[in-house]
Formats: structure tokens, sequence, C-alpha cells
């Protein structure tokens, strides 16, 4: 069902049928996973439910990329976050436990990453030419053997699969001993 289109068209309907569909598994979805209190996730889904109406009406939203639930899910996880900061703020207890983790464990994977991509471009640029450019051209431009050959002047594929597989053994070897280093 186009729920987008069935907004725009009859709204009461569509938000009655809507509501009826995905009031009780996101609310449990809160309850269970965000650890969220009862009343507060009867809310966070009314909130959610009024936040896609007018998305929906301010053209904001024109196509569901996921489900009508995935949507909704989305703004109730959101809502949640806020409701858990605020209440992070006002009181020493931590409330949500479970949210509170999830957070911590995002951050800590994002910051992991971005120390791996620091990594994998520090070492990029100390390859050096021609492995820097192969590699470039190979996962970046995301081109085929037979253009990298034609590109670079090598006499076949043989070649240049062999040369693209030395590469990224010097590159393995390179971020290995950029993290030795860094420890």
């Amino acid at each position: 069902m186009n729920w987008v289109e069935q907004i725009l068209k009859d709204e009461n309907r569509a938000l009655r049928q809507l509501y009826a569909e995905n009031r009780s598994s996101c609310i449990q979805w809160l309850t269970t996973k965000g650890n969220v209190q009862l009343e507060d996730a009867k809310e966070i889904f009314q909130t959610a439910v009024i936040i896609l109406y007018d998305n929906v009406k301010s053209g904001k939203l024109t196509e569901l990329s996921s489900n009508i639930q995935t949507y909704i899910i989305g703004i109730c996880k959101n809502k949640a976050f806020e409701l858990y900061r605020k209440k992070k703020k006002t009181s020493l207890t931590d409330e949500f436990p479970t949210i509170a983790a999830y957070m911590d464990e995002e951050i800590e994977e994002k910051k992991e990453l971005e120390a791996k991509v620091s990594q994998m471009n520090i070492a990029m640029q100390g390859l050096g030419d021609p492995c820097r450019s192969i590699l470039q051209c190979f996962y970046y431009k995301k081109m085929t053997m037979d253009d990298i050959t034609q590109l670079m002047g090598y006499k076949n594929v043989s070649t240049t699969k062999n040369l693209k597989y030395k590469c990224v053994k010097r590159l393995q070897s390179a971020v290995k001993q950029h993290k030795v280093v860094t420890k």
C-alpha cells in the first residue's frame, strides 16, 4: 500500500488504519528494545504518527523507501533517544540502559571506523605509485582489471592482477605497522 498517497487522498481513514496496524508492534518495540516505559512508548508512537502525517502533508515525504512500520520505528527510535537525553539531564538514574548502551556502542564503533579510515589513508599515502593508483582505480573508481591494464599500460590483465595482489599485501602490512606504532 502506498501510504503517502493514501494519507493525501483520505487522511482520516489512512491514519486510522495505519494506527491500528502499527501501534502495538511499535509500542512493543519501544518497551522491549528501547526499554521505554509503557506510557512514554504510547506517547512516542503518537508523536511518530503525527510526524509522519506532517512530513507527508508538507511534501517532505513523497515516497517511502522502506515499509511504513520501519519508517515509524525509525521516528520512534529518535524520539526515544530524545527522551533519554532529557531524562539524563534531569536525573542521575539511568532509566534507559538499553538505549544508553546502544548509543555508547554506536559512538565507539564510529570512533573505531574513523581510526581505521585514518590508518588506511596514511598507509595509502605511503604506498606511492603505481600501487596507490591501481588500488584507487579498483576500489574507489570501481574500474575493471581490463580498464586498469589499459590505463596503466601493462602487458596483460594477469600482470595487473598480480601487481594489485602485491599492492594489497603491502597496504595490509603498512596498516598493521601503523597500528603497532600508534598503540
